[in-house]
């Protein structure tokens, strides 16, 4: 009752401005919405032991873990940090410039940052999984780490 008070007598431009600033705080985040799926729905329910995969863990290379995902094209997984601080990222390994014509899976190239396709030449970036200078992205999947150890890779 207090606020509504306190509103009330407020200069205009005050309370002008004091609503122009929650609109813009509120507003973004109001209207996230969820990208997406590039690719049909196919079941992505795989772990990976972890001390199997060194370069995986502590030397940030990424991993092509083959016959998952669409088309049994193999999902890449990309680590972010090193050690026990580091993330994962999980994409299908499948092109999706031209999902429709085409089913291609990409392969990680030597910089181990990204991945090319090899019939269209995508290159897509695999921190964020988006194409180089182009508003495409592969499909990502959830990639969760536990305490013993392994890597649950799923798309739910």
């Amino acid at each position: 009752m207090q606020i509504l008070l306190y509103l009330c007598c407020m200069n205009k431009n005050k309370l002008v401005f004091i609503i122009f600033l929650l609109s813009a705080v509120i507003i973004p985040f109001s209207c996230v919405e969820e990208e997406e799926s590039v690719l049909p729905p196919v079941i992505v329910n795989f772990s990976v032991p972890l001390v199997n995969y060194p370069g995986l863990l502590n030397g940030g290379v990424p991993l092509e873990w083959r016959g998952e995902g669409y088309n049994k094209n193999g999902i890449i997984i990309f680590p972010v940090g090193f050690g026990d601080d580091a993330e994962f990222r999980a994409y299908d390994a499948t092109c999706t410039r031209n999902i429709s014509e085409e089913i291609t899976a990409v392969k990680v190239d030597k910089n181990n940052t990204t991945a090319t396709c090899p019939t269209c030449r995508t290159v897509y970036n695999l921190l964020t999984g988006y194409a180089v200078n182009r508003n495409f992205h592969l499909q990502q999947y959830a990639a969760r780490r536990d305490g013993y150890g392994r890597l649950y890779i799923t798309n739910n």
